[in-house]
């Protein structure tokens, strides 16, 4: 317990893993960190103190990542068209997932802790997850795996992502009945049938985080260049009765309009206005971030979430933020950055949950 766990991070972008570990109660050291996207490596460069931060993980041979205790990391959701047309080892082949069991198998890590998209789960009728569970197991890995809202963890946005834990050598249970999907209830009830490697991690987990609300985030001295500005808007804006939109504060997300088309010309999506007083929608590694309607100076207007905001979304905390201003990375890197980045709240909650459960081991 008093030695520090060495970590390994990959598909590292700006650092959700790293940030989720430094608000831990783990002590840790990161050994080895991976990501190709050169803009995201200056957002973890303003954050993370690392001797070389490595690029495509496809070009680094397993025997030369350093020994480690755990393994994170949100491999991309690229295609996995080939997974699942056999059960076997090689359907993997070419995929990123495989980088990471070539490397378990050849480090044999204690832990693994993986998050990728809800949708992974689902893909080709669940055959993908099956064939990553199995490999897994493979390996020797005892793992559990569920869909966590980041909203559970207090954050102000409804955020679905499937999170795996795996415990090298672990005594196996059978799985009990997940909590928080039902789809998770139909892998792991295939998973039981193959007897599989498998414990009950994550139906322990409670988060006692209070909620926050758009309106938490909120930066002041908006630059006007986040506003829509066109005089369609302002008069539409000039006509709405103060007395539809909604009072009191939601941990849900409140849609308080749409824009007609005639006002804003753009896509559905994009002319859907929240409320800050309620939670975001899913943030997408994309400019076109959820438009909020606020009020200012006794006026309503408009404008989008700004890049900075969208990364508080995300749990990442205003030292973060700072920093990562300072690096002037375009606004256009930073929405697709914070749309691409786990949550480090939750990242905290695991983590200080493995380190609960396997206390005697981490």
């Amino acid at each position: 317990m008093g030695n520090k766990v060495n970590v390994v991070s990959l598909f590292s972008g700006i650092g959700g893993f790293e940030k989720g570990l430094e608000d831990s109660n783990l002590e840790f050291n990161i050994v080895f960190a991976s990501e190709i996207d050169k803009y995201a490596k200056e957002t973890y460069s303003a954050n993370f103190q690392i001797k070389t931060m490595h690029g495509d993980i496809k070009q680094i041979n397993e025997k030369d990542v350093p020994n480690h205790d755990l393994l994170c990391g949100g491999f991309p959701c690229q295609s996995f068209s080939v997974a699942g047309k056999q059960e076997g080892f090689g359907d993997l082949r070419g995929t990123l997932f495989f980088d990471i069991i070539r490397i378990i198998r050849e480090k044999k890590p204690r832990y693994i802790l993986l998050e990728n998209v809800k949708n992974l789960i689902s893909h080709d009728k669940a055959k993908t997850i099956q064939v990553i569970l199995k490999n897994i197991s493979d390996c020797g890995y005892t793992f559990d795996i569920t869909v966590i809202n980041s909203h559970e963890a207090g954050l102000p946005q409804n955020r679905e992502r499937t999170y795996i834990v795996g415990v090298l050598n672990h005594k196996t249970e059978k799985f009990e009945t997940d909590k928080r999907n039902k789809k998770i209830n139909e892998i792991k009830t295939w998973a039981n049938q193959k007897k599989l490697k498998t414990m009950n991690f994550f139906n322990n987990i409670k988060f006692e985080s209070n909620h926050q609300h758009i309106l938490d985030v909120l930066e002041n001295n908006v630059d006007e260049k986040y506003y829509l500005n066109s005089e369609k808007v302002r008069e539409y804006l000039n006509k709405i009765n103060e007395k539809t939109f909604k009072a009191k504060l939601e941990n849900r997300i409140v849609k308080e309009f749409d824009l007609p088309k005639e006002v804003h010309n753009d896509l559905e999506r994009q002319r859907r206005v929240y409320s800050p007083k309620g939670i975001s929608p899913t943030l997408l590694a994309r400019s076109d971030m959820p438009k909020i309607i606020v009020k200012e100076n006794g006026e309503y207007r408009i404008r989008k979430i700004t890049p900075y905001e969208s990364l508080k979304i995300q749990g990442f905390d205003s030292k973060f933020v700072n920093n990562a201003r300072k690096k002037q990375v375009s606004d256009t890197q930073l929405y697709k950055q914070a749309g691409n980045a786990v949550s480090p709240p939750v990242i905290t909650k695991i983590v200080n949950s493995l380190k609960e459960q396997f206390h005697d081991e981490i």
